[in-house]
């Protein structure tokens, strides 16, 4: 009986053994290997067979998103990077109201594409960094540009005010849009939060020197106006 049983099992070895060598093996073009300059391994996810990577983010990246690609035999890479061999994150740290599902890598050859979903994780809450450079403002020129050095700029924020404070009499002035969405950013300046205000702010910030405040958090910046 135990000869038996035993042949029946090596039978059914051999059938899932011969189904396996039989399955298709995907031969387009792919990605091999992925890791992130800066980034641990273990803060990386590569699903090969279903074509899905996922990174953790370091609280603050060290010259943007880098990439490093082990591809498939004739491979290259089609869209998704950018010439400085970094991820355009512009979708992450711009204000919107709806995250991203995640971002495109498509990998091709001479025959066909394969496209890869990037999905980014932030690793925590907004945080401002220590910065001596303070910011000026001429009311003659009716446009102010602010960039703030911060931790974790990429977790979708919706920044809909700003508190300007003066130093010298305390007085606060909000400025705000109709709820709309003030913070930008740039793929090129990886965690700089920025803003670019317009009339009528020339209107409502007098001369002085400001502290800035947004949602309960100081900037270590100040802001000086003047004429």
């Amino acid at each position: 009986m135990k000869a038996i049983l035993s042949s029946l099992l090596a039978f059914l070895f051999l059938q899932i053994a011969c189904q396996k060598s039989t399955e298709p093996v995907y031969d387009g073009p792919s990605i091999q290997k992925i890791s992130f300059a800066g980034i641990p391994s273990e803060n990386v996810i590569f699903d090969a067979p279903n074509s899905r990577i996922t990174v953790k983010l370091p609280a603050v990246l060290d010259g943007g998103l880098k990439p490093v690609l082990e591809l498939s035999n004739g491979a290259r890479v089609i869209d998704g990077i950018l010439p400085d061999n970094t991820i355009d994150l512009s979708a992450y740290c711009s204000c919107n109201t709806t995250p991203p599902d995640g971002l495109t890598l498509r990998i091709g050859d001479a025959e066909t594409t394969t496209i890869y979903q990037l999905k980014i994780v932030a690793s925590g809450p907004l945080k401002a960094l220590e910065s001596n450079k303070d910011l000026t403002f001429s009311k003659k020129s009716k446009r102010l540009e602010m960039s703030f050095p911060v931790e974790n700029l990429y977790s979708n924020h919706t920044i809909t005010g700003l508190v300007f404070t003066n130093v010298a009499t305390g007085i606060a002035t909000r400025i705000s849009a109709d709820g709309a969405c003030l913070n930008i950013c740039k793929s090129a300046d990886p965690n700089q939060l920025m803003f670019s205000l317009g009339t009528p702010i020339e209107h409502r910030l007098e001369p002085g020197t400001y502290r800035i405040q947004l949602n309960g958090m100081d900037f270590p910046q100040r802001l000086l106006v003047t004429e």
